[in-house]
Parts: C-alpha cells; sequence; structure tokens
C-alpha cells in the first residue's frame, strides 16, 4: 500500500520533471519576437566599420588581451554593439555602476572625478571634442583607439566590456541638452 508522502513526492518529482522539460524546451526555442536586445536579433547583423578617431584607420581588435594576459573574450554585450553600434549598457544599472567603479581608476585622473573635465575634457555635458562622440560608436572609437594630445589608446588597457561599461556610467550623468544625446535617439 503506498502511503500519501510517497505519492506526493513521486507527483512532485513529476512536476518537477515536467516544468525541467518545457524550460529546456524554452530555453532552445527560438527567442520571443518582442524581446529586447536577443542575440538572434543582431548575430545575423555585419560588424560595423570602426574607425580610429585620429587617423580614420580601421580599428585593430586582433590578438586583444585581458589583465592575465589571455586572449580577450568578447561578452554578448561586445558582440551586440558590434553589430548596432549602440551600447546595451545604457540602461543597466549594475553596468552602469560598474562602470563608475572603473572609470574612477581608469579615467578619473584627467577627466576628473565627475567628469568635469582637467586635463582632459569633461564628458558629462554636451560639447564635444569630437562631434562624433555624441554616438556610442564614435565615443568607443575614442576610447579604444587614442585621440589626439594625452589620450592615448586604451585598447588592451581596458576590455571592450569595459569600455562600454564606462561609457554607460558617463552617459548616465549627462547634463547637457538632451536633444544632442545622440545615443538616445
Amino acid at each position: 500500500m503506498m502511503n500519501i508522502r510517497s505519492h506526493g513526492r513521486k507527483k512532485a518529482a513529476g512536476l518537477m520533471a515536467t516544468f525541467l522539460l518545457a524550460f529546456g524546451m524554452a530555453c532552445q526555442a527560438e527567442p520571443d519576437a518582442g524581446q529586447k536586445n536577443t542575440a538572434s536579433r543582431w548575430a545575423s547583423l555585419p560588424v560595423l566599420d570602426f574607425r580610429d578617431t585620429i587617423s580614420g584607420d580601421p580599428l585593430d581588435f586582433n590578438g586583444l588581451v585581458d589583465y592575465d594576459d589571455q586572449p580577450e573574450v568578447e561578452t554578448d554585450a561586445v558582440k551586440e554593439f558590434k553589430r548596432t553600434g549602440r551600447n546595451p549598457y545604457n540602461d543597466d544599472d549594475a553596468a552602469i555602476k560598474f562602470g563608475g567603479v572603473r572609470y574612477s581608476t581608469a579615467c578619473s585622473g584627467c577627466h576628473g572625478h565627475h567628469a568635469e573635465g582637467k586635463l582632459g575634457p569633461a564628458l558629462a555635458d554636451d560639447y564635444w571634442t569630437y562631434p562624433k562622440n555624441a554616438t556610442d560608436k564614435g565615443l568607443f572609437e575614442t576610447i579604444f583607439g587614442g585621440a589626439a594630445g594625452q589620450m592615448g589608446p586604451q585598447r588592451n588597457r581596458l576590455t571592450q566590456d569595459e569600455i562600454l561599461k564606462i561609457m554607460s556610467w558617463t552617459r548616465s550623468i549627462y547634463s547637457g541638452d538632451p536633444a544632442r544625446a545622440e545615443w538616445k535617439q
């Protein structure tokens, strides 16, 4: 004779198995067309043409390394960005917070603790030394490839993912005219 507890456990196990099977199938299914920033929505797009801010030469993404001198692994956010030119971290609170911390150690010495400008230009207003920096793609090109004066390339000093997170922080503290915030349009 089966006791009630044993029957309850078997029923719960059956329900759990059904859930896991359905969940696994859903994870493998094509994403909902309404989902935002899914891999399937951008993976088929070609990689954009990224150019050095000063010379106009193509940026070289080959041979990138991380802090352990290991080959840099592109995150899904970086892959998406390289196909869309839009920073997927701009509305991500955790990425913005990380970007602020990383900015304070990598950028604030020249650009000021609040991006108000010091040796380098301010980054929170709507004046851009290079007008293309009003776009996410343009700002990434300038940070990654460097600029005139003291701003050297951050290639292999910051990962591409860190650059995107730092950019999201600077965008989050923007105090300029909203109409000039091209990355929001």
